[in-house]
């Protein structure tokens, strides 16, 4: 005779098999049917890159399971949209995949002969236009960056446009162009063909307070590069 505790041991194993092939019958129907398949795309906080050229990027015919969409790969695909900075991309079941976007903030531009170069916050160049073509306005409006080698792994740049990417938008919009010729020498000439020296990107926020409050005084030169002991003349 088999003893009680077999028994038992042989049902809770019985009923193990049975959840165990349960659960594997699920994830088989999720995968291979139609019934958790993309039936919307919900696409968060894409600001100008039109929706049309998010979904064409990302390439997932609704009806398309799940569980067999590569959320990397979408992401990658979407992220060579120039505008885009980064992408999430995830599944919301039962039936809709949702992409985050975050868009490039255009910072500065660059001018190299008739080409106009748009950088963003971390020196990426993702828009050009030439300038014999015409040149947007508002891109124009943004400071020009001058510095001897433009580009996201420059140090220098890095500083420089950290430093303008932290103005409030009362100073940033009075600024014009940007010098840099070191990450620690960095000068900003403002409407009216006034000058700050700045120093490094450090202590921003000090630094425009200085600022903001030294514009009141009638000056060619403003230095807030120590903004405790700041300078004008």
């Amino acid at each position: 005779m088999i003893g009680w505790p077999t028994r038992r041991r042989s049902r809770l194993l019985l009923g193990t098999l049975m959840v165990v092939a349960a659960g594997v019958g699920l994830v088989l129907i999720a995968y291979l049917t139609p019934l958790m398949s993309v039936r919307s795309t919900d696409i968060r906080e894409s600001g100008s890159v039109p929706t049309d050229e998010i979904l064409r990027a990302a390439a997932v015919p609704h009806g398309t399971p799940l569980l067999q969409v590569d959320t990397k790969a979408v992401a990658q695909r979407i992220a060579t949209i120039p505008t885009v900075e980064s992408v999430r991309v995830q599944r919301a079941y039962p039936s809709t995949l949702r992409i985050t976007v975050t868009e490039r903030v255009p910072t500065v531009i660059v001018k190299s002969g008739d080409e106009v170069h748009v950088l963003d916050r971390s020196g990426v160049s993702f828009l050009h236009y030439d300038k014999t073509q015409g040149v947007p306005p508002e891109v124009l409006k943004l400071p020009v960056l001058e510095t001897p080698n433009p580009g996201p792994a420059d140090p220098t740049t890095r500083e420089a446009i950290t430093a303008v990417a932290g103005l409030p938008d009362p100073l940033r919009e009075q600024v014009i162009r940007v010098s840099a010729r070191s990450p620690v020498d960095i000068t900003f000439i403002l409407t009216e063909n006034r000058r700050v020296i700045w120093g490094d990107a450090d202590r921003g926020t000090d630094k425009a307070r200085t600022l903001t409050y030294l514009l009141r005084r009638e000056a060619k030169e403003y230095n807030v590069t120590s903004p405790e002991f700041p300078s004008y003349k």
